[in-house]
């Protein structure tokens, strides 16, 4: 055999060999956690998540999610996948994924997505949130979580905090996986969340080696990548965003002396800093009669006697810890560093009042940067559980026993702040201004667009909402202030515009504008005109939000239509989920936030799920032409689950295993789905469950809805429920039909 042949057929195994690994790899390479955003800047930030094998790293960014033009690799073979995302655009929008060379994991979706950071001391609205000692993987802290989510709605997160005990008991990588990355997926894919170190985090890690989950996990700017002196070291580091300059310490395991590393560099970064706001967060609270006592305990001590003095000289204006798990919320103080017995109003206190602008006004500061001038501590370690105390500290202003987090929102030299409990009520709030006089407030415009199946201008249950249509803001005058498209659930808001006169244009593509100002409801008709997609000229006064600028939209001549049916979108509550258990019988679990489906679940014996949906919004003499179930995974599993219809009628409020009797009722097979990692699914439904649906719709079918049934896998998969509080994930029928 001559050389060249020799080559030709080793060239030719090779790349049959190469082919064959790649081909296992796209086979077997899962998502396990994440994606995570760290380190955010003005022109970039990290991207991080884990996988079940080793593969290289590939991100793929772009300013839709279905134009990723940007690719950044890495080309490490790894499970810990951590690729850097530069070269970006200041506060911008992106969409991106995830996933190795040949194979794409999560993302190019609407959900997947981020906002860069403006350039440093650009003064943009900017809304933080704020959570403490959450890691307790509980009820109380996924509901602090989801009444935050349907706080903020539209309005994107920026930026969040973590002031420690992120993970208890002791912050091992698999409690951070339970109770971090499990309870916030959605968060932690959108925003840069920002952790300071707890006692409980460091139960697994050293800051000495930085070492351990928490520094394995995390991506922290120890060289000044995100602004600020380089620290040496991500036990405590500082970074710059918009206007607002944030310093994160490490109470816990670093010395806390004066003249320390830590206490040098702060101080050091504080002079170097021209920030409007300057913002420090970490675990143990110079200030508290809570769970915990800062009369006694030596870290509380430490961080009030010789971190608070060089903080206050350079006019710190807002200091945040945990620890105690509870909320308290001192007065606008300065220069005390003692016991709780000497703390002095008349010597203390730099303004008395509420702080809040409908009470005795705003903290005020006469200027940016202005040494000890007053600063708000505040203790927000009630988000994951509470522990009560005396809560009687004299330095605060109100203290509440309550599970919650902060919102911040620092628009140019106005700073407000609230306490959001877990039922979604704004228990505490106040305000710092800066300059004399606040700068004017601005308005808020908002809308959605939606398919106005029938064409009449008005909103009904059922009718699905459109994304992707553009949307245009304009003055009075014809002056374009900004555009943008709308989002998954067919929304858009123009936020902070000034105060004046304007109109909103939808551009409808395609589809054709409903008719205007339709019914007597204003919150659901159509407020565009047909031919032009204009609406009417509205004013915005300051401090102002116009809501409900709507659009419906349809497509001529019976072309396809479709509904997504899913509880809290467009006032539909037509949904109808539970399970059922076989090692208790008799017991309904229709009030839970997550529907199961297991093998053999111990005690509970099998588990399987169960779902429908009313769909009476779709005309009775419609043809299906597709249908599609979306489920939220919280908790994955390794096996296929299989859709079964249902053949005996069952409610949510009375299905048990005896009543169902679901083995015996198991109809035909309308789809499958393999729910190897937590996030969205969207199953296909087959031509049986088309069947199935279509007779739903024309009443020639009972609509029993169908059941989720283990393929032999005994490790159990947990789903979102309607009785979820986050909206978007609860289950949903999108049904496709002429």
């Amino acid at each position: 055999m001559n050389q060249s042949r020799i080559f030709r057929v080793f060239a030719l195994s090779l790349a049959v060999l190469m082919s064959a690994s790649l081909a296992e790899e796209a086979s077997a390479l899962a998502l396990t956690r994440g994606p995570y955003l760290q380190t955010g800047t003005s022109s970039g930030l990290i991207v991080r998540w884990r996988s079940d094998t080793a593969s290289d790293s590939r991100v793929r960014v772009g300013t839709s999610p279905t134009n990723l033009t940007l690719t950044f690799d890495n080309t490490a073979s790894t499970t810990e996948h951590v690729v850097q995302v530069s070269g970006l655009n200041p506060q911008t929008k992106y969409y991106y994924s995830i996933g190795s060379t040949t194979q794409t994991l999560s993302g190019g979706d609407s959900n997947t997505h981020f906002i860069t950071a403006p350039v440093a001391g650009t003064q943009q609205a900017t809304r933080i949130w704020v959570i403490g000692d959450a890691g307790t993987g509980s009820s109380s802290q996924t509901a602090v979580y989801n009444a935050y989510r349907n706080f903020t709605g539209t309005n994107p997160t920026h930026l969040w905090l973590q002031l420690g005990d992120n993970a208890y008991s002791s912050g091992t990588d698999a409690e951070y996986q339970s109770k971090m990355f499990n309870i916030y997926p959605d968060m932690l894919r959108q925003s840069v969340t920002w952790p300071t170190l707890g006692n409980h985090d460091a139960g697994s890690a050293s800051s000495a080696t930085q070492t351990g989950p928490y520094y394995n996990i995390f991506s922290l700017p120890k060289n000044g990548e995100a602004g600020g002196v380089a620290s040496g070291t991500e036990a405590y580091y500082s970074f710059n965003y918009g206007n607002i300059h944030f310093i994160v310490l490490n109470s816990q395991d670093v010395s806390r002396a004066v003249g320390s590393p830590m206490l040098n560099w702060l101080e050091a970064d504080l002079q170097a800093t021209n920030a409007d706001w300057n913002i420090a967060f970490w675990h143990h609270p110079p200030y508290s009669k809570g769970s915990h006592n800062s009369d006694t305990e030596t870290a509380l001590i430490d961080m009030r006697q010789n971190a608070l003095p060089i903080l206050e000289s350079y006019g710190v204006d807002l200091v945040l810890t945990g620890h105690s798990h509870s909320y308290e919320r001192s007065k606008f103080i300065d220069g005390h560093y003692g016991s709780s017995t000497t703390f002095s109003d008349a010597s203390h206190v730099v303004q008395a009042g509420s702080g809040r602008t409908d009470g005795t006004g705003a903290y005020n500061k006469s200027a940016v940067g202005v040494s000890h001038a007053g600063a708000v501590y505040a203790v927000a370690g009630s988000s994951g559980q509470i522990s009560g105390g005396t809560l009687n500290h004299p330095a605060m202003y109100i203290s509440l026993n309550e599970l919650g987090s902060m919102v911040l929102d620092v628009n140019g030299l106005t700073l407000d702040a609230k306490f959001l409990n877990n039922n979604g009520t704004v228990r505490d709030y106040f305000t710092m201004t800066k300059g004399g006089t606040p700068p004017p407030q601005l308005a808020n415009v908002s809308g959605v667009v939606w398919q106005d199946v029938d064409a009449d201008g008005i909103r009904e249950t059922g009718e699905s909402f459109l994304q992707g249509i553009q949307v245009k803001l304009y003055t009075d005058t014809n002056t374009l202030v900004a555009s943008q498209s709308t989002n998954a659930n067919g929304a858009y808001q123009f936020s902070s515009v000034a105060a004046g006169n304007y109109y909103v244009q939808f551009i409808p593509g395609t589809r054709t504008i409903s008719p205007q100002n339709q019914g007597a409801n204003d919150g659901i008709d159509s407020d565009a005109n047909p031919a032009d997609g204009k609406t009417a000229v509205f004013s915005a006064a300051a401090g102002s939000t116009i809501a409900n600028v709507d659009a419906g939209m349809y497509t001529p001549g019976g072309a396809p239509q479709t509904v997504q049916l899913q509880d809290g979108l467009n006032a539909y509550a037509g949904t109808q989920d539970t399970h059922v258990a076989s090692g208790k019988a008799t017991t309904n679990y229709g009030n839970a936030t997550t529907v199961l489906a297991d093998g053999a679940d111990g005690t509970n014996g099998r588990l399987i799920g169960l779902m429908k949906w009313a769909v009476s919004s779709i005309p009775s003499t419609a043809t299906v032409t597709n249908a599609t179930v979306t489920l939220r995974v919280s908790n994955l599993s390794k096996g296929t689950y299989n859709l079964y219809a249902v053949n005996t009628a069952w409610t949510e409020g009375g299905a048990t295993w005896n009543s169902v009797n679901p083995l015996n009722n198991q109809g035909v097979l309308i789809g499958s789905f393999l729910p190897s990692g937590t996030g969205s699914y969207t199953i296909q439904l087959n031509s049986a469950g088309l069947s199935l649906v279509q007779g739903w719709v024309n009443g020639s079918a009972a609509n029993n809805g169908f059941m989720i049934v283990d393929g032999g896998t005994s490790d159990g998969v947990d789903l979102r429920s309607s009785e979820y509080g986050t909206q978007a994930q609860r289950p949903k029928l999108t049904v496709t039909y002429q």
